[in-house]
């Protein structure tokens, strides 16, 4: 009997399998922390008194230095888990920061690359713990023990998340930057693309089967697909995005997520309608995908303004009850608060009129919620009185532009431009970290401000106002339309860290050229659903090549496009509107109040002139602690900092490798606590990029204590 008990714990040593299916408080077991994305830690060794001693503990060094590693790591038994820009998952020793196990998802011919922001781990007793990821079109499962591939789970261990939609998969261009999340015997993924509808979808952890699939561009007899003036849009279509990352609420078994805007995305012309389900938050039942309730952000978005993150689960208080509830966080500063369990809107909003479209065929819906209570945790509206005052020459510029174009709630796009807050703000990606004994949320927030100009692409004369060639050239059209711009520049002159896309001839052939087109590079995703002739024409004219005999066609329809993503800058390109640009906000969830706001971020360049200072554009996401601490990094200085929770007061800041634009983790291995930030650069801030994991502790001699 004694062999036979020696021989199953030794199998069960093997497999990995544990004698419980919850996780220990050491553990960072979920993306965000917990299945809510609360980004909370009770751990509390590392506190207000001792922070000041945070020293470096172990630095891991994926060896793969060009690429933005954005995901929050997972932590479980002592071991790290964290990704690369090829989409590789490496274990790491979570006490030496030495490598356990590697594993790239990449088969034959395969690369992978592009943004990653989180993985999920699945236990349940008696079974072998499994990691699920997603690279490129594939969702993964491999083994947490040693990194190996479930076989049963689809094709050797990864199904396709493109099989089986309304496009043939090599047409649909899905990919899944949000960590998927678990519930149960499923794993439950949101989807990113350009090219088709998105959805979320739930598969079976063992097979891979899709068990259910939420469609958020409804079919015909679908909730929300009369919401919709363009009736095919369902399977023409493209976007709103679940990209941000699901919440879970296992007890009530539903998931939540929010959502992006419909392609493209400042102009649908001839496309009327609310536009469900973009820019939502949706709850769904876990069990089936039917929906359970929803609430509309933004109707019929033109400003690129989707929701930008998972949904945070909380228990709110209101006239002295507790409520089960759930928080959204927004591109425009805003807290909507519900009750998760029935959708009744907690925040006070009022939906008012706002402007009418002057652009043809353009819809704007003729209301929008507008939040009176809780206050917003960033600026709203640019106003001539909010404009730069870190110089004169400053100043003169920024009022310049401004005099030029149009601002205010919700002005749709026009060819004189409009200048607002959003789109890389208030909240971003990281979302917010929710304390639960405080009932307090802590954000991060960008406050600088946007410039989109419109051009009618049909208008011979939009190449010289956007300073191309004065002839058109026939793929300029293509690369206006499909969304190339967006990225790269109406100009080619990149926007916010992507390449910039002049001089290219001598440097890539037109099959290199086409081969990344279609199949994507880097953070770019693949654009396979354009057609052939159309990449061809676009990949001529990247090279500055001309077409014999395919003229740009003449169309009398005008057809409008943004001349690209330009943010509101001075001459100096610093933001026009008046610091602080970055801020960590703790927002009183009972009072709706500011608690505290404090500039995030430093150009020491114009600290060293005696302005004070500014804060930053930040891409990231911070945790909160029972040590009464905030723990982010996202800045373009590249610091990664403590902060006092209850005053936000700066208490510990160390500079990183390379910038930390991700969501930070803490756990605690043989009673000492870490916390680790993956510190790679790059991304939308465009810093030098790097290949580092940087985790902290405090010195032995007061862990001892």
């Amino acid at each position: 009997m004694r062999l036979i008990i020696l021989f199953v714990i030794s199998i069960l040593a093997v497999w990995g399998c544990q004698s419980s299916d919850t996780f220990s408080e050491s553990d960072w077991a979920y993306p965000g922390g917990s299945g809510g994305q609360t980004k909370y830690s009770s751990l509390k060794q590392i506190n207000k008194s001792n922070v000041a001693n945070l020293e470096v503990a172990w630095i891991f060094n994926s060896g793969v230095p060009s690429g933005n590693v954005q995901m929050n790591p997972l932590i479980v038994g002592g071991k790290v888990y964290v990704t690369t820009p090829l989409q590789e998952v490496i274990a790491v020793d979570g006490t030496t920061g030495k490598q356990v196990w590697r594993f790239n998802p990449a088969r034959k011919d395969e690369q992978f690359g592009g943004i990653n922001r989180g993985i999920s781990f699945w236990r349940k007793k008696g079974e072998r713990e499994r990691i699920f990821f997603t690279s490129g079109g594939f969702l993964n499962a491999i083994y947490a023990q040693d990194g190996s591939p479930v076989p049963e789970f689809g094709d050797q261990g990864r199904i396709s998340l493109n099989e089986g939609l309304v496009k043939p998969p090599e047409k649909m261009g899905i990919s899944s930057p949000g960590a998927p999340v678990i519930f149960g015997d499923l794993v439950i993924v949101g989807a990113m693309t350009w090219a088709s509808p998105a959805n979320v979808s739930a598969f079976n952890v063992y097979t891979g089967e899709r068990v259910w699939i939420f469609h958020t561009i409804p079919q015909p007899g679908e909730y929300g697909y009369e919401s919709w003036g363009n009736k095919d849009f369902w399977k023409t279509g493209a976007g709103v995005n679940v990209w941000g990352g699901l919440s879970v609420d296992e007890e009530n078994g539903m998931v939540y997520f929010a959502t992006g805007q419909p392609k493209d995305d400042f102009y649908r012309p001839d496309n009327g309608g609310e536009h469900l389900f973009g820019n939502s938050i949706v709850a769904l039942n876990a069990k089936t995908g039917e929906r359970l309730w929803h609430y509309q952000v933004i109707h019929h978005d033109l400003w690129d303004l989707d929701l930008p993150c998972a949904p945070i689960l909380a228990t709110l208080r209101k006239d002295g009850k507790e409520i089960p509830g759930v928080i959204q966080l927004t591109k425009t500063g805003n807290v909507f608060m519900f009750n998760r369990l029935t959708g009744e809107l907690l925040s006070d909003v009022e939906e008012r009129p706002v402007p009418v479209s002057t652009l043809p065929g353009q819809y704007a819906f003729p209301t929008q919620p507008f939040v009176k209570w809780p206050e917003p945790f960033s600026k709203q509206v640019v106003t001539a009185d909010d404009l730069t005052n870190i110089s004169e020459k400053a100043h003169a510029d920024a009022l310049e532009q401004f005099n030029r174009a149009e601002a205010g709630w919700y002005v749709p796009p026009s060819t004189k431009g409009i200048i607002y807050y959003g789109i890389h703000g208030g909240a971003e990606w990281g979302g917010g970290s929710y304390d639960p004994i405080e009932n307090v949320m802590y954000v991060n927030s960008n406050e600088l401000a946007w410039h989109i100009v419109m051009r009618d692409i049909n208008d011979a004369n939009t190449a010289a106002n956007t300073g191309e060639h004065t002839k058109q050239h026939a793929g300029r059209s293509v690369f206006l339309s499909s969304g190339c711009a967006s990225c790269h520049g109406a100009d080619r002159q990149g926007l916010g860290g992507t390449p910039v896309l002049r001089n290219l001839s001598g440097k890539y052939t037109q099959k290199e050229v086409v081969d990344i087109i279609k199949k994507g590079k880097g953070a770019m995703p693949p654009f396979a659903h354009l057609p052939e002739d159309d990449v061809q024409l676009v990949a001529s004219y990247l090279l500055d090549i001309e077409v014999s005999g395919k003229e740009q066609k003449e169309s009398s329809k005008p057809y409008f496009r943004s001349t690209g993503y330009n943010k509101f800058l001075d001459q100096q390109g610093y933001p026009a509107t008046a610091p602080p640009w970055g801020t960590l906000n703790a927002i009183d969830l009972e009072s709706g109040k500011i608690k505290w706001k404090v500039p995030l971020g430093e150009y020491p360049e114009l600290t060293a002139q005696g302005i004070p200072i500014t804060g930053t554009e930040n891409f990231g996401g911070s945790i909160v602690t029972a040590g009464g601490l905030v723990f982010v990094g996202a800045t373009r200085d590249e610091c990664f900092r403590a902060f006092d929770k209850d005053t936000g007061k700066m208490l510990w800041e160390a500079k990183l490798p390379f910038g930390g634009f991700a969501v930070p983790s803490t756990y605690q291995v043989n009673g000492k606590q870490y916390v680790i930030i993956p510190a790679t650069g790059g991304g939308k801030l465009g810093t030098p990029t790097g290949d580092a994991y940087v985790a902290f502790a405090l010195p032995a001699s007061i862990v001892k204590k």
